[in-house]
């Protein structure tokens, strides 16, 4: 449902004229019948207000429905979370990438220092 046939729904409900909800809100009541007939939309300060004055939220008033937290969170987290999945999967790629060449290298320190040992003893000798 579309902000204006929202406000009108809203306002018969309250049981309001145009005017008195001009008056509420501090606007010409010809600002009002624009926001009805979709001529133009109330700034983001007035759909605050709006959604004061009917007891509703501003998702009520610019969607026409309450928003289910838990919906936005799948929206937004389904490729969020495949996002951060595919990150973490390099991340710990390049981790382990490291690991393994750190232990090559630790391999092979520890192996030239039993060479160097080795030979030092047999020089010694």
């Amino acid at each position: 449902m579309s902000v204006s046939k929202q406000l009108i729904h809203l306002r018969n409900v309250k049981g309001i004229s145009q005017e008195e909800l001009a008056s509420l809100m501090n606007v010409t009541r010809q600002a009002v019948s624009k926001w009805e007939t979709d001529q133009t939309l109330p700034d983001s300060e007035k759909i605050i207000r709006l959604s004061e004055i009917f007891g509703v939220t501003t998702d009520y008033l610019l969607k026409g429905k309450e928003t289910d937290p838990m919906d936005i969170y799948s929206q937004h987290n389904s490729k969020a979370g495949t996002d951060m999945s595919a990150e973490v999967t390099e991340i710990l790629d390049q981790v382990h990438q490291m690991s393994t060449t750190k232990r090559y290298l630790i391999g092979a320190g520890v192996f030239l220092l039993v060479i160097a040992i080795i030979a030092g003893i047999a020089f010694l000798l």
